[in-house]
């Protein structure tokens, strides 16, 4: 494909994803080309805001039909491993909404048969990509040696969910600090190294003190308020990273009395400036939504193209899907939550 001629896309799922992936694929300069949906009015919704994009119930059928060279699947996670091998089989690049796929075994398929095809595979990790993390990678070493990373995520995309559905929302989460700490961390241990605090529909606690740094994981879908966060604990300072809006702020403070007294002060006002800058920086640049997507797009377009390599490597994607094969094999056990230290909303007693 030449330089000059605009990435045709294909969009499969016309949901909240399919329609952001939609508007930042036409940022990067990629034309629209097909929205498929088996809900043809949400199709025919998305594929209206972009110019002669086709419509389709059926993504097999737009590939005969459509040329594009590039399919984003966003549709739900359970079809993601055969959205993308009907994608892949077809001679598509491909990206994938997390998870790539529901197993490891899923994973390495769909990485074997992108392989062999000469074909672009990405996952969609796109936390890296933001502004504030991606600084503090170049700026890591300001903070000493790393002693500690903590992830933390608090969602509400559990509301209304049978049980089993609330815990595999909280497993597709998992990419998130996999492939923060391979950044951050300077690498992510195997899974047989992480020890499972809790792993129930509503909670998800690992953490693994044998790394080092050591590293912990906490995803809930009742914790409130809403939020995601990396503290990142250096001998030197402490980054914390705000991953739902895209900004980071270090902390450097000598040890002193006066240091501990002005600390919250000082941390509340470098906190306001950065968060102010972040907004006014993301409304001129119309980052409307989900901090790192679009810069993960724009790489995925230049991989599709054969002008870089795939931005989330195959080593990243099948680290996620192995610790989140290694949790799913544990019980879902509401024993095991309290014994963390986690209240049971269903324990009696409990305030509803």
């Amino acid at each position: 494909m030449s330089r000059g001629k605009p990435l045709a896309v294909t969009i499969a799922g016309a949901g909240l994803m399919g329609r952001w992936h939609a508007r930042y694929a036409a940022r990067t300069g990629a034309r629209v080309a097909a929205v498929v949906d088996p809900d043809r009015a949400a199709a025919r919704a998305l594929a209206a805001r972009f110019r002669g994009a086709a419509v389709f119930a059926d993504l097999e059928k737009s590939l005969r039909t459509c040329p594009s060279s590039a399919v984003h699947v966003c549709t739900p996670p359970a079809s993601h491993e055969a959205s993308a091998r009907i994608a892949l089989e077809g001679g598509r690049h491909v990206l994938v909404e997390k998870p790539l796929a529901a197993s490891t075994e899923g994973a390495k398929r769909l990485l074997d048969l992108a392989s062999r095809g000469g074909l672009a595979l990405s996952a969609v990790h796109q936390f890296p990509f933001q502004r504030g993390a991606s600084r503090l990678a170049l700026r890591r070493a300001e903070l000493g040696e790393i002693v500690r990373l903590d992830f933390l995520l608090c969602s509400a995309g559990g509301q209304g969910l049978a049980p089993a559905d609330s815990r595999e929302t909280l497993l597709a989460m998992l990419p998130h600090p996999v492939s923060l700490f391979r950044v951050l961390a300077g690498g992510m241990p195997p899974a047989s190294d992480w020890k499972i605090l809790a792993t129930g529909s509503q909670e998800i606690s690992l953490a693994c003190g044998g790394a080092r740094p050591s590293l912990g994981i906490f995803l809930s879908l009742r914790g409130r308020p809403t939020r995601c966060r990396l503290d990142v604990i250096g001998t030197e300072a402490t980054a914390h990273l705000d991953l739902f809006h895209g900004f980071s702020v270090i902390e450097r403070r000598r040890p002193s009395r006066l240091s501990k007294a002005a600390a919250p002060f000082r941390f509340g006002i470098d906190l306001f400036a950065t968060a102010a800058a972040n907004l006014s920086r993301r409304a001129v640049v119309r980052e409307a939504a989900y901090p790192g997507l679009a810069e993960l797009i724009r790489l995925f377009h230049l991989s599709a193209a054969g002008r870089a390599a795939p931005p989330v490597t195959a080593e990243e994607i099948l680290a996620a899907a192995n610790l989140a094969d290694r949790v799913r094999a544990e019980p879902a056990d509401r024993d095991r939550t309290r014994g963390a230290g986690i209240i049971d909303s269903k324990a009696p007693g409990h305030p509803s």
